[in-house]
């Protein structure tokens, strides 16, 4: 269970680095506001370098069809969810935000550091497909269901600083560029930063919240255990029931990254969202399940990495 050993040393990490963004605004070291700062040069400079730093290597039939292998696991993905929040609205009546927050994962902020932090640049490769399904949801059905205006902007391709850096990287991978000596190490520095300056920023917005309100919140349990032990676990199986695990040479690899990604913590956009479009009320709950799922699959993310090495290499190995 290698796998699994690594992610929980990983987690252990960066529960550490949560720790610290969280003490230092309750110490007072550091103001709530200043995590605005390192949010914005997370999402505009070292999130893109780490997506442009996991395209740096030579092209290869295999890796494309890699690639290839995770956007159809991410489909079947994204109707996993589809099907379980249509689910939870017939048979739980849960509104508009709670079944939001549990059929988008956070597939960006959180997933790219894990990722690339135990399963290295690769992973990120077979992120990317994932990565760039959920963006495009999210800005599309996610915001047309919470905002009531159902439209659809091209502007989310060029925009999307990320997604942009996804894309010019994918361009380049398929032209075998790479970034060439002091340009392409100054992009790896700086994606190299995301794992710390993301957790970090988490633990800011933790010094900052109401935990007793968030803690005592049993409808966000719900939600949270939901996005993250249901949806991976049925992700899961039905990825071992179509026999994708026998389809490309690297599958059960490369399916690691889409099943975590299935159990990522609620994603920020959500509350986003509802705080734009939204009741307070609603906005708090989203934000509830969003800290609560991220704090949680601290636990449940190792455990989910456990089951898929059991089923998918067998308990004994």
């Amino acid at each position: 269970m290698a796998l699994t050993l690594a992610l929980a040393h990983k987690i252990a990490g960066m529960s550490i680095q949560i720790f610290l963004g969280f003490l230092v605004v309750r110490l007072g070291v550091m103001k709530f506001e200043d995590s605005k700062i390192l949010s914005a040069f997370a999402l505009y400079v070292v999130t893109p370098c780490a997506m442009l730093d996991a395209f740096q290597y030579p092209f290869s039939p295999d890796k494309l069809s890699g690639m290839g292998v995770s956007l159809l696991a991410s489909l079947l993905t994204v109707g996993v969810f589809a099907l379980l929040g249509l689910l939870a609205r017939r048979l739980l009546h849960w509104n508009v935000v709670e079944t939001c927050s549990l059929e988008y994962p956070n597939a960006g902020n959180f997933m790219i550091p894990l990722v690339a932090s135990v399963l290295g640049g690769e992973g990120l490769i077979y992120l990317s497909p994932c990565f760039i399904l959920m963006n495009l949801l999210i800005f599309t059905h996610c915001q047309a269901v919470l905002s009531g205006v159902k439209k659809f902007s091209f502007s989310i391709f060029y925009k999307n600083i990320v997604l942009v850096a996804v894309m010019i990287g994918f361009v380049m991978f398929l032209l075998g560029w790479q970034l060439p000596g002091i340009l392409g190490e100054t992009v790896s520095a700086f994606g190299a930063m995301l794992g710390p300056v993301y957790m970090f920023t988490v633990g800011m917005i933790l010094g900052n919240a109401q935990l007793k309100k968030v803690f005592t919140n049993r409808r966000a349990y719900l939600v949270s255990l939901g996005r993250l032990l249901l949806c991976p676990l049925a992700v899961l199986l039905l990825l071992l029931a179509l026999g994708l695990f026998r389809i490309h040479p690297q599958a059960r690899e490369i399916l690691t990254v889409v099943v975590l990604t299935a159990g990522a913590p609620a994603a920020v956009l959500v509350t986003q969202f509802a705080q734009l479009y939204r009741s307070e009320q609603e906005a708090q709950f989203a934000g509830s399940v969003n800290i609560m799922s991220t704090l949680l699959c601290l636990l449940t993310m190792p455990a989910v990495s456990w089951l898929y090495q059991g089923l998918v290499y067998g308990f004994g190995s």
